[in-house]
């Protein structure tokens, strides 16, 4: 007997659990692409947007689908949002005038002038573990990189503050996830990871650097200056984004790679030829980030179903990213795809992700310094533990084993 979608509660945890939520989002694609749904418990009612064109016209039409009351699947006070979300939950003037305070730093040109950083990073987080002959490649190889990188731009001391700032970054992002937090456990990391900005911003105030931070310090919306709480949000918004979902996209990819031993074979013997689509197409079928809520601004029509002026919407990039109108074969994992036009960073609009060139560079670095320094890297998918949160969709665990290289003379 076939299940009632009216049975199916996408924010219950539960269903993150599920083998075949893909399965059930396909049906949702075909015969309720805008459906109702609400909390667990009943409460705080949503419309759900499962298909890849609902997806984008939301996030490109800013003006009908607001972000003030936060991007979650319920809304929040505007001061919730802002504390949880920074600028991701401000509309504009206030959104694109955040936005500028750090943008240039994430522009291709300049980031050409990260490479060796990126790369130093890289062959760092595979050389602190290639003597051992394993390791958890999630914890030790997908999380170092893009941790080193981001604190880097930060001015984050090296140290014990950086394994602090990755473990709040995983409650702050991976709740749901029995094994890692509920909404309380996530606003209290978030509360967490914005202090510990504020305080770093108090003391690039006193001797600024050459980092974000400082810019942040220098120069805010106005011209007059970012507040320490201000800066402490917007700390809090790139070390999340800077680690968590970059690292959820390595690790996914490394997966999938050893789930498919005949592409990855492929892409070690053609690494430049097929970087650029295998990027794209992990960050495709990985879908770091599982979704993003709006509110309605004013009554409108969806996909034919009237939706009213302070509702809610959520759309579902992991659906979006499986669309069969917009994807052939859509849930066959292809690194030689192209044209590839996934939302895995935002769908378009003034929201896309801001650092997503940074995330493709470390993404190329990375796996191209495995597949030199590794070349008999195995994945141990039985070991494997999954993020089963709400709104990451990362590895906790991949365990893995190599050769290990032999300790300079």
């Amino acid at each position: 007997m076939t299940e009632s979608l009216d049975a199916i509660c996408l924010a219950d945890p539960a269903f993150w659990k599920r083998t075949d939520r893909m399965a059930v989002f396909a049906r949702f694609r075909r015969e309720r692409p805008v459906a109702r749904q609400a909390m667990p418990d009943g409460s705080r009612p949503y419309w759900s947007l499962t298909r890849h064109a609902e997806c984008r016209s939301v996030t490109r039409d800013p003006s009908l689908f607001r972000s003030r009351h936060g991007t979650g699947m319920a809304a929040e006070t505007p001061e919730r949002a802002y504390e949880v979300g920074g600028m991701l939950n401000r509309d504009a003037p206030v959104h694109p005038a955040l936005r500028r305070v750090v943008a240039k730093a994430f522009t291709p040109r300049l980031l050409e002038r990260m490479e060796s950083d990126m790369e130093a990073a890289a062959r760092s987080a595979i050389a602190a573990v290639s003597g051992r002959g394993a390791c958890d490649f999630a914890a030790d190889i997908a999380n170092r990189m893009p941790m080193k990188v981001i604190c880097d731009m930060l001015s984050v001391p090296e140290g014990a503050d950086r394994d602090a700032l990755a473990r709040l970054t995983l409650r702050a992002l991976g709740y749901g996830d029995e094994h890692i937090g509920d909404e309380a456990d996530a606003l209290e990391a978030f509360r967490a990871l914005n202090a510990y900005g504020e305080d770093l911003g108090r003391k690039r105030r006193r001797a600024p650097g050459d980092d974000l931070v400082s810019m942040m310090t220098a120069a805010g919306p106005d011209g007059g200056g970012l507040s320490d709480r201000d800066v402490g949000v917007y700390f809090q918004l790139l070390i999340t984004a800077g680690i968590e979902t970059t690292a959820s996209s390595i690790a996914q990819g490394m997966r999938f790679l050893a789930e498919r031993p005949d592409q990855w074979r492929a892409w070690r013997e053609d690494y430049e030829g097929l970087a650029a689509t295998a990027i794209e197409e992990i960050v495709r079928y990985a879908s770091p980030v599982v979704h993003f809520g709006r509110t309605v601004a004013r009554d409108t029509e969806i996909a034919g179903q009237p939706v009213a002026a302070g509702e809610r919407v959520v759309f579902w990039y992991a659906s979006a990213n499986r669309d069969e109108a917009a994807f052939d074969e859509p849930e066959r994992f292809d690194i030689r795809r192209a044209p590839n036009d996934h939302v895995g960073y935002g769908g378009g609009g003034p929201h896309h992700c801001l650092g997503m060139h940074l995330a493709r560079r470390e993404m190329h670095r990375l796996f191209k310094a495995l597949f030199e320094t590794l070349p008999d890297l195995e994945i141990d998918l039985d070991g494997m533990r999954t993020i089963d949160g709400l709104f990451i969709n990362g590895v906790r665990r991949l365990p893995c084993r190599f050769t290990p290289a032999r300790p300079n003379a």
